[in-house]
């Protein structure tokens, strides 16, 4: 009977650690993700907390089931085991609340919205508010859908297109400022996990309307940030949103504008354009410069297929020495 509790109690422990994967078995992505959700070391603390439960329920029910095979009467016998199924009822219930944080973690990481590691993703990149959002709308094939993160009370919308019946995924990213990695909160990092691990075609996206609450000139600062880090290894298209509203874009503004438009902001504007002269003008709700901007994409995205992992295959270690990815909980 105690032999039966202590296999009772610690065979589900077992169980549990080992449906934990490590944090190195993780998909980068998604190991970027325990780190915004949770903390690696969190991870790792209650999973050894857990495990060293087991061991420790295990010692102690294996110590009373030997003496209770050197008892002489069957009174001590029970006696020995009565007491030991107090003492690992005892030992379980000191340190219990590890079990409950590990389920925890379990909920929390099932909350997360499923990443498609392998699926080519076009990423909408920019300062908040640029309009990267209605441009997913306007490239994507059917409704998005809204993805939640634990750490972000804002909802990133997602959806899909298809290339030569070939499944893409668009999304847009939380908005970037025109700061240091080390500066940035766990939201802007979300987007510098999706430039970083995934296979990622980037859009960049400038706002020049002046609406978007970041000035014209730190939009730049982040473009040039971004462009030295990722444009040598991620395709890379630049676009001018919101173009309906900006008079130097061909747009035109209602009255109630007039005042964003002096001559200070038409030379801001024109700088802009003379940084990025391949930029493609765009307005999402007035369909503006989309059915160009889906071409360029289809035809950038055939040049880069190559060069996108076309399955988990890609990541074994006989192709790099990394470790063969598993996914998450």
């Amino acid at each position: 009977q105690l032999d039966a509790l202590t296999a009772g109690l610690c065979t589900p422990l077992k169980g549990y650690v080992k449906g934990f994967p490590s944090p190195e078995r993780l998909h980068p992505f998604e190991r970027a993700l325990l780190e915004l959700t949770l903390s690696d070391k969190k991870y790792r603390t209650t999973i050894e907390q857990v495990d060293t439960l087991r061991k420790g329920l295990l010692g102690v029910g294996k110590g009373f089931s030997a003496q209770v095979t050197k008892t002489s009467g069957i009174k001590d016998a029970e006696a020995v085991r009565e007491q030991g199924f107090k003492e690992v009822e005892a030992f379980y219930r000191r340190s219990s609340r590890h079990v409950d944080d590990l389920k925890s973690i379990a909920q929390l990481l099932r909350r997360l919205p499923v990443a498609e590691l392998e699926t080519p993703t076009v990423a909408l990149v920019g300062a908040p508010n640029v309009g990267k959002s209605s441009l997913v709308r306007v490239l994507s094939s059917g409704q998005p859908e809204v993805c939640n993160y634990p750490f972000t009370t804002k909802g990133i919308k997602m959806g899909h297109f298809f290339i030569d019946d070939e499944r893409h995924i668009v999304t847009d990213t939380p908005g970037l400022l025109a700061r240091d990695d080390i500066d940035r909160n766990k939201i802007e990092m979300l987007t510098i996990a999706t430039l970083e691990h995934l296979p990622t075609c980037v859009i960049f996206v400038t706002d020049l309307s002046g609406l978007s609450g970041t000035s014209i000139d730190d939009q730049l600062k982040l473009r040039e940030e971004i462009y030295k880090t990722f444009a040598h290894r991620r395709p890379w298209i630049d676009v001018f949103s919101k173009c309906a509203l900006v008079p130097v874009l061909g747009g035109t503004h209602e009255k109630d504008m007039e005042t964003l438009w002096g001559e200070e902001e038409i030379a801001e504007a024109n700088r802009a354009i003379a940084a990025i002269p391949k930029a493609m003008s765009t307005s999402a709700d007035e369909q503006l410069g989309i059915a160009e901007l889906k071409d360029a994409l289809a035809t950038l995205l055939g040049e880069h297929k190559q060069s996108l992992p076309a399955s988990r295959d890609d990541y074994t270690r006989e192709k790099d020495d990394r470790p063969e990815y598993i996914h998450m909980l």
